[in-house]
């Protein structure tokens, strides 16, 4: 159903999180599972609840590398102590927010760039052209804009509690730590 406008920005939007000219590895949830070293069951209940989506690859859901990685980031926080429940009780938090956000960023691309261009004079590839431009420039700017945002606000909150609750000692070495990383040319 899509017009000639909209078709080349469904294109950009599902090879968006493809790098291209990068060949990229897609896994069953049980070839996951094997690579992170988690039970199959356990990841299940994380897709179950949307807080790891799989991507469609020749008619079937797959994962990436890319979830891999992610995966053993989350192992790693729960190696730090953190109970699974309450980590995907946070996970759930965090991503009825952000399907908030997205939902909203998508209304305002609509309302804002989508339909301004199909009311133009400008022809079918030309505004399709701009479209997927606009996408493009948008997706990743939003992406950065919203880690960014997100990681300053938790070290913000991070802090404001160790401020409160905190010994001299965690506070020095807290305070040692921003240091470097503030040193640190290139970092968020």
């Amino acid at each position: 159903e899509l017009d000639a406008t909209d078709a080349p920005l469904a294109a950009a939007v599902a090879a968006a999180e493809a790098d291209e000219g990068v060949d990229e590895e897609f896994l069953t949830l049980e070839e996951l599972a094997t690579r992170v070293g988690v039970p199959a069951a356990m990841l299940q209940l994380v897709v179950d609840a949307q807080l790891l989506v799989p991507r469609r690859h020749d008619g079937t859901e797959m994962y990436t590398a890319a979830d891999a990685e992610i995966i053993s980031g989350a192992t790693a926080l729960l190696g730090t102590g953190l109970p699974f429940n309450e980590l995907l009780d946070l996970a759930r938090a965090h991503d009825g927010a952000t399907r908030a956000t997205a939902e909203r960023a998508v209304q305002m691309f609509d309302a804002h760039i989508r339909e301004p261009l199909r009311a133009s004079a400008l022809t079918d590839d030309e505004r399709a052209e701009r479209l997927v431009d606009a996408f493009r420039v948008m997706l990743p700017a939003v992406t950065d804009l919203v880690a960014h945002h997100f990681r300053r606000v938790l070290l913000d909150i991070a802090q404001a509690h160790l401020d409160r609750v905190g010994e001299h000692a965690e506070l020095a070495a807290a305070r040692l730590e921003n240091t470097r990383r503030i040193e640190r040319p290139g970092r968020p």
